[in-house]
């Protein structure tokens, strides 16, 4: 049986990301939302069905998944909850569990299954796989079970909870760190603080911590005011944080340095394997020089570099790299690229770039070897030598009184990257040569 899935609101971000998830399990997938322009181009890009009534879309589904923004998915759940199949799945993807949970069973019908849900993870990441995805199931479980399958398949770290304690847990991993974060950015712009020029004097933490509030004030204000202001356990964790900071503060002001220092070693206490965070924060901070060092180390080499937003890939021999940037020749071309967006790409990648970007083509070579040499081997040796080798077959083997004893010829076709047609038929020579042969 097809699942068909109806992603209400499933032009946005996470609702393009779930649709392409449900579709490459197989599903039926149709998305919704109220402009058409943007529902039909979504749905278009992602090969998907679009429907603008979320009433007519959701009477025909198996599973119902809303993501829509959390100030109209009380409003939205009303809305769709009751027009659901018996048998079916309501689900949704809200940041908040409590009430979303419990306006899903009462609108329902009691034979709809309802799961809360909370993937802890915006869409820029692309995929589940790896990610945190809460789950707080409310009634029924042959479609908890299906879609516990989905994710682990796609390798979800999945966190099995009630709508209550996500919201009390949640308060603090969104709410305070979200808060925090975006207190420190207006605090720098209330400082006016030339943030760039600041990173020429930084810590690896500092560096580190200004990317992490890039990442979140770079992103959907209206979003994250939701996170804040719909979860009633935030303000609590407000109350709590802004104590702590005004005491720390008043023991600065006022000197009292004992205090602050307990202060520091009880929250130290409190927090655990502090030697387990100072190991993976290690790792962090040496991620932000690792790839310069490649780099750096590859200079006059080709290297492959992916844009981690776009996707877009660049190729060509490194010619310069500075802290901020490197500089790649692709022919008689020059680019300047910002190395914060960038990832190096392995060989393999890099293989697989150039053979869409050149293609191929094939030589055959004709070779005497010694009568015990092994052909197959040989062809295995010669994609493990040349990087630009993408196959190579025995065509013919020869032997006979014009070659002589203890000898044969071998006819190996070898394809690879027309990049540097010359430069690969020369090595390819010279390799031939290096193993004994003679070319014929």
């Amino acid at each position: 049986m097809v699942v068909r899935v109806v992603i209400v609101g499933g032009y946005g971000g996470m609702g393009q990301l779930f649709a392409r998830l449900f579709k490459g399990e197989g599903c039926d997938v149709c998305i919704t939302g109220p402009t058409e322009r943007k529902g039909r181009k979504a749905a278009k890009e992602l090969g998907v069905a679009y429907e603008k009534d979320n009433v007519t879309a959701v009477k025909e589904a198996d599973v119902v998944v809303i993501t829509v923004p959390i100030a109209v998915t009380a409003d939205t759940i009303k809305e769709v909850a009751p027009a659901v199949n018996e048998g079916s799945l309501l689900m949704d993807l809200t940041s908040v569990k409590g009430w979303p949970c419990q306006l899903m069973a009462e609108h329902a019908g009691k034979a709809v299954e309802v799961i809360g849900t909370h993937p802890v993870f915006g869409p820029r990441v692309g995929s589940v796989d790896g990610q945190i995805f809460v789950l707080t199931p409310v009634r029924g479980k042959k479609w908890l079970s299906w879609l516990r399958d989905i994710l682990e398949r796609h390798n979800a770290r999945i966190i099995d909870s009630t709508p209550e304690e996500h919201d009390e847990v949640m308060a603090v991993v969104q709410g305070l760190t979200h808060f925090a974060y975006i207190s420190v950015g207006k605090t720098l712009k209330d400082l006016e603080l030339d943030v760039k020029r600041s990173r020429h004097f930084s810590s690896p933490v500092y560096e580190l911590m200004l990317d992490m509030i890039g990442r979140i004030i770079g992103q959907d204000p209206h979003l994250y005011a939701e996170i804040q202001m719909q979860n009633p356990r935030v303000i609590d964790v407000h109350n709590a944080f802004l104590k702590a900071s005004g005491d720390l503060s008043s023991a600065v002001r006022e000197k009292r340095e004992p205090e602050f220092v307990e202060m520091m070693a009880e929250a130290a206490r409190h927090f655990g394997d502090t030697e387990r965070s100072m190991g993976r924060s290690d790792k962090a901070i040496g991620s932000l020089v690792a790839e310069l060092k490649t780099l750096k180390n590859s200079i006059g080499e080709e290297m492959c570099l992916r844009h981690m937003y776009s996707g877009v890939l660049h190729y060509g021999v490194v010619e310069a790299v500075s802290a901020d940037e490197v500089v790649l020749l692709d022919g008689g071309k020059r680019n300047v690229l910002k190395l914060s967006n960038l990832q190096v790409l392995g060989d393999a990648e890099m293989f697989d770039y150039k053979l869409g970007k050149y293609g191929t083509t094939s030589r055959d070579y004709s070779v005497i070897l010694a009568e015990g040499a092994d052909e197959t081997f040989i062809s295995e040796l010669i994609v493990e030598d040349n990087d630009r080798v993408s196959s190579v077959a025995v065509k013919d083997i020869y032997q006979g009184e014009k070659l002589g004893e203890g000898v044969k010829s071998v006819c190996f076709g070898v394809e690879f990257i027309q990049e540097d047609v010359k430069g690969t038929d020369m090595e390819l020579k010279d390799f031939f040569t290096r193993i004994g042969g003679r070319l014929r």
